[in-house]
């Protein structure tokens, strides 16, 4: 713990230096189109964090790791912070990052439970991937700083648990300057880290991550996956970006209001409530490498599997959002390869029926045998799986669960996906009992598979509604506040409408109001029913509203009445969601438009 203590003293004591130093330099970032924050603020926060994590290594007798952490660590927040004054060229950048990471990989990082010939390219994309993907994710305030403050008490703890115990020191005094840290960069920053102290954060985590599980897992699996695991936040953040940025056309290199971040607080997060969130993932995520030394390697596996999706369909999700400018079109190409993964789905719905296959079969015989699998039982499960993947995918292409489009999932693509379960299931036993005769493989398993199956399948095909509702939830940001008039049908589909985050007619639905009595104290997919179309000049009063929209038809009569009553208050009335605009909607439309049909 002194470690921990001794970086967050030495980093809140001169991070203010720095800050001060900055305004004195001209060391400040100004706002800019393409950049987050709204007012100039300092720069060079990474000398701060550098200073404090070096000086806590050495005070607790971390210099047996000079050469494979402090040496190049120093080098590479060099290079940050040559890159933060003269901007230098990417190509430049990466050589000096395949420079620095060469340092350490002479000086004993490395992925150990590897063989020597693949350990030296898995280490060197590992260093400099990770260290390049925290440059990335420093893009709002006390993001980075806070994702790599958890991830590194997370790998100490890691350490600790693993009995090994020699990596904590170093991910201490790592997580004592980033907690240090965001005591200035937290919103509202008033200091930037900079890449000199992104690039060192990337780094240091990275062969951190290493360092101990590849000596101390029981294992080449958990050796290899709780590195990932543990960094799965900034993995997914720079894959989201580097993805969308390939599919647009557009330099990965080049920056950009287009990371998870930026997206999340799109669809209505507060700055720090998004910040907070991408918190708990990483803990969420961290919370399964401190666990993997008491469970089973399968499980882990099966457990990461299963978050990793989760994060898939988020990311794809949040891919939907409009981040570029509606003139920036893609390559012909680029489009070409857009229009098949961006928007039909249908590679990336395989894709993801693949992994769910041996998550449900492989979770199902672990659920049977309590995680205590016999080598025999492993050993045929693993055998007859490619077999069970391809009648379970083929079942489900001959139901047609792959003619629907994810984003606009419906009930009926539910029912799909579960008729493709049942008849999967159906000819996996046929095929499973004409060749083993179930000989270590286990009935009621295959029972628990089905069961598990369906409901993944069925989850991944309508989590873009989920998501949708879910995020339709947050108040929109900028959208207007207005008022439905009529409940039914209509009413709930208007709803719908009106809060999906992807929506240019996204509003603030502040409640409705009814046209029959008996839905007075009543909710419509949980908006309140605040009274009776009569009662619209006392709602108009109390509630601040800027236009009213038709959830049913109105005869002439009733429309004219709501047309005046609106004008009395200044709020326009619609009958027709697509016209809400994003400030207002569109004024007062003659009465004839309320009439109704025939």
């Amino acid at each position: 713990m002194n470690c921990f203590l001794t970086s967050f003293v030495v980093t809140a004591l001169v991070t203010p230096l720095v800050i001060w130093l900055a305004h004195r330099l001209g060391w400040v970032a100004k706002p800019r189109k393409d950049r987050w924050h709204q007012k100039p603020t300092a720069l060079m926060g990474g000398i701060g964090i550098f200073v404090g994590a070096a000086v806590g290594w050495i005070t607790c007798g971390e210099l047996e790791n000079l050469m494979s952490l402090l040496i190049p660590g120093a080098g590479i927040f060099i290079l940050g912070y040559v890159d933060d004054r003269l901007n230098l060229k990417p190509h430049v950048k990466l050589i000096g990052q395949i420079a620095i990471c060469a340092t350490a990989m002479v000086g004993g990082v490395s992925f150990h439970a590897l063989p020597p010939i693949l350990a030296l390219p898995f280490t060197m994309f590992w260093l400099i991937a990770i260290t390049n993907a925290i440059n990335l994710l420093d893009n709002m305030d006390g993001l980075a700083a806070g994702v790599s403050g958890v991830t590194a008490l997370v790998l100490a703890f890691y350490s600790i648990l693993a009995g090994d115990g020699s990596g904590a020191p170093a991910a201490l005094a790592l997580a004592g300057s980033c907690v240090a840290f965001l005591i200035y960069n937290f919103n509202p920053a008033r200091v930037f880290m900079g890449d000199c102290g992104s690039m060192f954060l990337g780094f240091s985590l990275a062969a951190i991550a290493i360092h101990g599980p590849s000596r101390s897992a029981p294992n080449l699996i958990l050796a290899l996956l709780v590195p990932v695991v543990t960094l799965a936040i900034p993995i997914f953040d720079t894959t989201l970006v580097s993805a969308t940025r390939a599919l647009h056309g557009r330099p990965i290199s080049q920056g950009g209001r287009d990371h998870s971040s930026h997206r999340l607080v799109s669809l209505g997060l507060s700055e720090r409530g998004t910040v907070l969130v991408l918190y708990a993932l990483t803990a969420l995520f961290g919370s399964i490498s401190l666990v993997s030394m008491q469970l089973p390697g399968m499980v882990v596996v099966v457990l990461s599997a299963l978050l990793f999706i989760g994060l898939a369909v988020l990311g794809t999700y949040l891919g939907y959002l409009k981040v570029y400018p509606e003139d920036a079109s893609p390559p012909a190409h680029v489009a070409l390869i857009g229009g098949t993964l961006m928007h039909k789905k249908l590679v990336l719905q395989v894709l993801m029926d693949m992994i769910l296959v041996p998550i449900a079969f492989v979770g199902a015989h672990l659920l049977r045998f309590e995680a205590m699998l016999t080598v025999e039982v492993k050993q045929q499960v693993l055998t007859v799986l490619p077999v069970v993947m391809v009648l379970k995918l083929a079942a489900l292409a001959v139901c047609g669960a792959y003619r629907g489009v994810w984003r606009y999932a419906e009930p009926v693509d539910a029912l799909k996906a579960v008729m493709g379960s049942i008849l999967g299931s159906l000819a996996c036993v046929a095929a499973l009992g004409t060749w083993t005769a179930f000989k270590h493989l286990s009935r009621t398993a295959v029972i628990i598979d089905f069961a598990l199956f369906t409901l993944l399948v069925i989850t991944v095909r309508m989590a873009y509604v989920m998501l949708r509702d879910l995020f339709g939830l947050i108040p929109a940001k900028n959208g207007p506040s207005v008022l439905i008039l009529g409940a039914g049908p209509e009413a709930s589909a208007l709803i719908r409408r009106l809060r999906d985050p992807l929506s240019a007619t996204r509003a603030t639905i502040v409640g409705i109001l009814a046209d029959e009595p008996n839905w007075r104290g009543r909710a419509l997919s949980g908006v309140p029913v605040l009274g009776l179309i009569s009662d619209l000049p006392d709602v108009l009063r109390a509630n601040d509203v800027h236009g009213c929209i038709l959830g049913v038809s109105a005869l002439i009569e009733e429309g004219r009445k709501i047309v005046e009553w609106c004008e009395q208050y200044g709020v326009s009335v619609c009958p027709d969601p697509e016209l809400v605009g994003e400030e207002r909607i569109l004024p007062e439309l003659g009465s004839q438009t309320l009439s109704q049909p025939g």
